[in-house]
């Protein structure tokens, strides 16, 4: 039985959780479990999004300590004002467009108005904020200087991927008479274009250098391939290639084509599917040359 290796955004969230602990002993925090908790949660696959995290936890954290610190010092642990608070936070939240802070902020205001015991709202409000900050600032620094995740080699590598899968399909298609598997391609271009919306977001103070205009110029034309192809698939399975597009064909795969005769009439059919296996090895030359 194959055993999957242990990952290291694993590794690094028990860095973090580590690092969080230490620093609660050496600063004599009372709470440990909230840095823990926020530096689990803000760990994630990417820099980028453990800092978006890490900003929805640390917005919902104020916001839920704010109402949590002002209905405590009213009537802390009263049922209506819990219920008061939570409609007033979920309300705010949506208005300000902070919807993944929404549980956060009604758990630590719960946490304020119900685990308060006598303590002062201002002080427990504040080691609220002050603990989230700690174990959302561990796990961004530790995902930043530690392994941090290569997303430019992915990207790289999907669009050598994508780039392959476009030549195969055409040759099978217009070489080979082989089925059209557009689904493969659709996915292999949805997944180019997550990988450098990825790197995109990605912030780095060496950032790698890999051409992302290029990649973005080339994922257009894997559209565009994409869409003629799709056309063609909703053509009736009666054309003719023309000798431009036959020949281009046999140059760019190397391959010597068998061909109907051509009259000099051609049915619209043929002009339909010939203009567009033309625009696909124009695009398919434009891949070449890169």
């Amino acid at each position: 039985m194959h055993i999957k290796p242990i990952g290291m955004r694993n590794i690094k969230t028990a860095i973090s959780v580590m690092i969080c602990m230490s620093l609660s002993y050496v600063f004599n925090r009372e709470y440990i479990f909230y840095a823990v908790i926020a530096s689990i949660i803000a760990m994630q696959s990417s820099v980028a999004d453990s800092f978006k995290t890490g900003k929805n936890r640390m917005l919902g954290t104020v916001m839920g300590a704010v109402f949590g610190m002002i209905f405590a010092f009213i009537s802390p642990g009263n049922i209506i004002f819990c219920g008061i608070g939570v409609i007033f936070i979920i309300y705010i939240c949506d208005y300000l467009g902070w919807k993944k802070s929404v549980v956060i902020s009604c758990i630590v205001f719960l946490g304020i108005m119900i685990n308060l015991n006598g303590r002062s709202p201002v002080i427990y409000s504040m080691n609220r904020i002050i603990d989230t900050f700690i174990g959302i600032g561990v796990a961004v620094i530790i995902n930043y200087f530690i392994s941090p995740p290569k997303h430019g080699n992915k990207l790289h590598r999907e669009y050598i991927l994508t780039l392959d899968r476009v030549f195969i399909i055409v040759e099978g298609r217009f070489c080979l008479n082989n089925f059209l598997d557009l689904k493969s391609l659709d996915t292999e271009i949805k997944k180019l274009e997550e990988a450098l919306k990825l790197y995109v977001s990605e912030f780095r103070i060496n950032k790698i250098e890999y051409s992302v205009e290029k990649i973005k110029i080339m994922l257009d034309v894997f559209k565009e391939i994409y869409m003629h192809m799709k056309i063609i698939d909703s053509l009736e399975n009666i054309y003719v290639l023309n000798n431009e597009n036959k020949q281009k064909l046999e140059k760019l795969f190397k391959r010597t084509l068998e061909q109907k005769s051509i009259s000099k009439v051609s049915n619209e059919i043929d002009i339909v599917f010939n203009y567009h296996v033309h625009k696909i090895l124009e695009n398919l030359y434009i891949l070449k040359s890169n």
